[in-house]
């Protein structure tokens, strides 16, 4: 494999974590994003101790300038981008949508979906003069089918999904393939927390998934390797489940 050079937005923990060791594994050079300092250093130090090339940078997803220094930096350092991983998001409060406020919608979707344009003005141009690559955008499968008491987070992923398949049809012919990944439920500290909080729903979420249990963050790591790897060459504008069968299972969860 010709060496890649591959930038992780949101590499910090979790999936972004798994999916910048993955894509070091693989014989990237790496730039972890992130706007936890001490998580995304601790993933590219994780990294250099496995005999990588690693680099972090601090970025707000939520705030063009920082992504735009965040990419200039980049290129600074490493001088070319073939491989992203867009992983950052935000959730908003479980309520009903007549509930949510303007603020906290906003606040998920500045992050989960604006954030993903903002990184995709800057890293397609430069993926393009690099000799083309790959975007993996994370996506959802709440944004494929909906989910109670998530409107904000799903629509932002459903709206994920759609962006990237509007760009993966702009850039086909220009050298850049656009995919999503759609999770389900991923075994990562977060959703941890939210189990702990809401003990009650515990077995509910494992019983969503048809295979009874959550993602290894390095379960959906090996999804997003695979399709910015020539293995994938010939797939673009597509949306891969990786949920341990929550798609074949009912959508409707009782509360």
């Amino acid at each position: 494999m010709t060496e890649k050079i591959a930038l992780v937005m949101g590499g910090g923990a979790g999936t972004g974590r798994a999916t910048a060791r993955a894509f070091a594994a693989a014989g990237a050079r790496v730039t972890v994003a992130d706007i936890n300092g001490e998580a995304g250093e601790k993933t590219a130090e994780l990294i250099r101790q496995d005999g990588g090339d690693a680099v972090f940078l601090h970025c707000d997803m939520g705030n063009l300038a920082s992504i735009r220094q965040t990419h200039e930096q980049h290129m600074a350092h490493y001088d070319g981008l073939h491989w992203v991983s867009n992983n950052a998001a935000m959730g908003a409060p479980n309520k009903p949508v007549t509930e949510l406020t303007e603020e906290e919608w906003d606040a998920c979707t500045n992050v989960t979906y604006k954030g993903v344009w903002r990184c995709l003005k800057h890293q397609l141009p430069l993926i393009e003069a690099s000799g083309g690559g790959a975007i993996v955008n994370v996506a959802s499968v709440s944004g494929l089918r909906g989910e109670v008491l998530q409107s904000a987070y799903a629509s932002a992923k459903g709206a994920v999904i759609t962006l990237s398949k509007t760009v993966a049809a702009e850039y086909a012919r220009r050298g850049v393939r656009v995919n999503t990944v759609c999770p389900g439920g991923i075994n990562t500290r977060g959703i941890q927390l939210y189990l702990d909080k809401m003990p009650e729903m515990k077995q509910k979420t494992l019983d969503a998934h048809a295979m009874g249990r959550l993602a290894e963050p390095e379960e959906i790591a090996d999804a997003v390797v695979f399709l910015c790897s020539d293995n994938a060459s010939f797939i673009t504008g597509h949306d891969m489940v990786v949920d341990g069968g929550v798609m074949v299972r009912s959508n409707v969860i009782e509360l």
